[in-house]
């Protein structure tokens, strides 16, 4: 059994509280946070020990292994300290703050032979894996490209998960940045080398404390997969990636959970009559709305269904006892790094 602590106890450490319950490998037996109330609170509810100082709970707790939900600006110490004691460590994304740090950070915990993995939850949504093992298979053919487009409907000056948001370059936008990355990595590959990535940013708040609220990455893999990632804020909520392969297009929507796939040609060189084509497409788009306000009905009343991570600590605790890789390729979690200093730092 994993003797596990939680070290920040904000929103995201509900999730990962959750997931420890539900995986076999784990027991939950501290947690820490700097806020002596919120710990006390945890802790009466939770019946583990709580503490205000994350050295304190590793002297005097046997734990195996720490899951850091604090802000990105504590992330590379706090897991610093987990290796230093010989624990495991967990971190939730993004995972550190530069490159320096990331190259320290898993060398070090190479050093100790212990994990050090970043959550990377959202590619852990049932629609998103099955169009990937499905794409994965050859079920589509050869894969030519990937389009993952993520907006939000945010103000990056307004923060969600506390103040320290306003410390990155894109505010609250920035704090959920690498989660289209890192989706888009997973479905295409990774660039071939740096020179393959372009990147660009936009900034329409006006604002000028706002570094950018919108970016646009692309980039070729050795495969010769194009890969695009769109990021907007203060547009409506849309989370979609669409799979363009030589026998299908499959679209994955995020929020309904649902996966389409169009193998027929309807575009202005289809062999038959676009017009009549563009028609009937009409009333299966009718049908899909009306479906999918259902799904998203649904999905309202059960969060559940949007629990991603649970899959990821439940693999970590496994690779952990040596069964699997774990949720996140060091590979994967290496290149999201690259891409998010590079987006910030340009």
């Amino acid at each position: 059994m994993l003797r596990t602590a939680i070290v920040g106890l904000g929103s995201v450490a509900g999730w990962h509280e959750t997931a420890i319950a539900g995986t076999p490998d784990a027991e939950l037996v501290a947690v820490a946070d700097v806020d002596e109330s919120r710990v006390e609170r945890v802790a009466a509810r939770t019946g583990v020990a709580g503490y205000t100082d994350l050295e304190a709970l590793l002297r005097e707790e046997a734990v195996d292994w720490v899951h850091v939900c604090t802000p990105i600006r504590t992330h590379y110490d706090l897991a610093t300290t987990c290796i230093d004691h010989g624990v495991h460590v967990l971190v939730e994304k993004p995972f550190v703050r530069t490159r320096a740090e990331f190259e320290r950070l898993t060398a070090a915990a190479d050093r100790a032979g212990v994990r050090a993995t970043v959550v990377h939850n959202q590619v852990y949504y049932r629609a998103f894996r099955e169009a990937y093992r499905r794409i994965e298979r050859g079920d589509f053919g050869t894969l030519h490209g990937v389009s993952v487009r993520w907006a939000e409907d945010i103000d990056p000056r307004r923060p969600d998960r506390g103040d320290w948001v306003l410390d990155l370059p894109g505010g609250e936008f920035g704090e959920g940045i690498v989660h289209p990355i890192y989706v888009g990595l997973r479905a295409a590959g990774y660039p071939a080398d740096d020179s393959a990535v372009s990147v660009e940013r936009i900034n329409t708040t006006g604002d000028e404390a706002v570094a950018f609220d919108g970016v646009a990455l692309s980039y070729a893999t050795a495969d010769d997969v194009i890969c695009t990632i769109q990021h907007h804020s203060g547009v409506p909520d849309r989370r979609r990636i669409d799979f363009a392969a030589e026998a299908g297009h499959v679209t994955v929507d995020i929020a309904t959970g649902s996966i389409r796939v169009d193998r027929e040609s309807y575009g202005p060189n289809a062999p038959f009559e676009y017009s009549a084509v563009r028609a009937a497409l009409g009333d299966v788009r009718s049908a899909v709305r009306v479906t999918a306000d259902a799904v998203k009905r649904r999905v309202t009343a059960a969060d559940s269904r949007h629990d991603t991570h649970s899959p990821v600590v439940r693999r970590e605790a496994a690779a952990i006892r040596g069964r699997g890789d774990g949720p996140t390729p060091r590979a994967e979690a290496d290149w999201t790094n690259r891409l998010f200093t590079r987006l910030c730092d340009r």
